[in-house]
């Protein structure tokens, strides 16, 4: 906190608060007159949107526990123009997460049923106080943090000015912060699949659990969850240098620590929800192992085939 100051001409004090934590705090009193009595905030809470993934939109809205939250005391019945200043981006360095969709409601009274959430991109939002002198500003917004950004904490500031109807002159400036943690990055570590020797006309297996599967590994935040979609599986694997083909199918997949926690299962396109359960010294990790079915024709030419899976991956939930 800074202090407040004491203008000795004008018997005015005015006082700026910078809350650097989430959670509910009391505010020593900062004020002007209006009337005979002064506006102070009495409680302020810093807008949290908690561990977030990248690429996992999150909303907090206006009466969620995380919002923002102003409670202003005053003058019984009061009303009073609310100016807010509110951050287009949380950051960290040259990182940046973008803010959107800001919403907010306001309750009279300490008990009062709050309004319904209205859009807002800043400037005056009214709030009436109650007849116990109290007046609730609670705010929310939407963080989208993209693919990129990870590891580290993103903060802005949310500056409140109250001021009286009547005129300009500033009543009270607070701040409270608005942050999210975004976990780091998925990372896709891919050990290809690698068919021994294959004889015209005899069909090759590997399963999913042979040495020789392509092994998926999915590094990202400890016991995060995630969902993996096959983009491409090939139906058939191209010579080098040539454009004789060799069919390959009857993929399977297989899940779970070095795949073997798991019954090997086939894979359709998509393997759904997977958890990075296995702990790492970067964060947690999940495996995802293929097989699959190579079958040469007894006229199959000699050489070295080759194809290419697709593979995509999101957090479902960090």
């Amino acid at each position: 906190m800074i202090p407040g100051r004491i203008d000795p001409s004008r018997g005015r004090r005015w006082g700026t608060f910078l809350i650097v934590a989430a959670g509910v705090i009391t505010l020593p009193t900062s004020s002007r007159s209006l009337g005979a009595q002064a506006i102070r905030v009495v409680a302020s809470q810093s807008l949290n949107f908690g561990t977030m993934a990248p690429r996992l939109v999150r909303t907090v809205a206006p009466a969620a526990a995380g919002a923002a939250v102003f409670t202003v005391q005053g003058p019984a019945n009061a009303s009073l123009l609310i100016t807010l200043t509110l951050p287009a981006v949380l950051s960290n360095g040259g990182q940046a997460v973008p803010l959107t969709a800001w919403s907010a409601t306001t309750a009279t009274g300490a008990s009062g049923s709050p309004v319904s959430a209205t859009p807002i991109s800043g400037g005056d939002v009214a709030l009436v106080l109650g007849a116990d002198g109290i007046g609730v500003l609670r705010l929310g917004a939407t963080a989208s943090p993209s693919f990129a950004v990870g590891n580290a904490t993103f903060t802005a500031a949310i500056t409140f000015v109250a001021r009286e109807p009547s005129s300009s002159r500033l009543s009270l400036t607070a701040q409270c912060v608005a942050s999210a943690v975004v976990v780091q990055p998925i990372s896709i570590t891919a050990l290809p699949m690698h068919f021994p020797a294959v004889y015209a006309g005899a069909a090759s297996v590997i399963a999913p659990d042979n040495p020789r599967a392509m092994r998926l590994l999915f590094d990202g935040a400890l016991l995060s969850s995630i969902e993996v979609t096959f983009d491409a599986l090939p139906s058939v694997l191209t010579r080098d240098g040539g454009s004789e083909t060799l069919p390959i199918t009857s993929w399977l997949q297989r899940t779970g620590a070095n795949c073997l926690g798991a019954s090997s299962v086939a894979l359709t396109g998509g393997v759904g929800a997977l958890a990075l359960t296995e702990a790492t010294a970067a964060g947690g990790r999940s495996a995802l192992c293929l097989g699959a079915t190579v079958t040469p024709s007894p006229l199959q030419a000699s050489g070295t085939y080759r194809g290419n899976v697709t593979v995509s991956v999101r957090y479902t939930g960090a």
